[in-house]
């Protein structure tokens, strides 16, 4: 009897993984946070996503001090990934924790005064979007829970 053969699945060469893309995700965050976080997540912000309503001000105030801050483990993360040797695996597995683990902050911000609720209604759409890709990649909970 003749069977039909089952086509071969091999990825794009162009296809975008959720591991690469969340090189430029964490990266962009940690450079801008870093930088100059009223710049370009302010008011008037350059990146046209206001996150915060009233400007943090620069490192040597609270907000603008733990705004760098959260740049810098960004950073950490981003660099860990580009330059430090971190595996795929373990990439995956921090930014899947962190989009799950930020969702209860995040939401809460959708109605805090000081903050701009779209935006952070936005947020928190894009971490369980991101968070959904990133389990699905790994090939389920199982693997992303699972100590190499």
């Amino acid at each position: 009897s003749i069977q039909a053969r089952k086509p071969t699945q091999t990825p794009s060469k162009m296809a975008l993984t959720y591991s690469d893309a969340m090189v430029p995700y964490f990266g962009l965050y940690a450079f801008t946070m870093c930088w100059d976080p009223d710049m370009f997540w302010g008011p008037n912000g350059l990146g046209q996503l206001p996150y915060f309503s009233k400007e943090l001000g620069d490192s040597t105030t609270a907000g603008g001090f733990f705004a760098r801050m959260v740049g810098l483990g960004f950073m950490i993360m981003f660099l860990g990934k580009t330059r430090f040797g971190v595996s795929d695996d373990a990439w995956m597995k921090s930014t899947v924790t962190f989009h799950v683990g930020s969702l209860w902050w995040f939401w809460k911000l959708t109605t805090a005064a000081g903050w701009t609720p779209w935006v952070w209604q936005l947020q928190c759409l894009l971490n369980f979007v991101f968070a959904a890709w990133g389990v699905q990649s790994m090939g389920g909970v199982d693997k992303l829970l699972k100590q190499d």
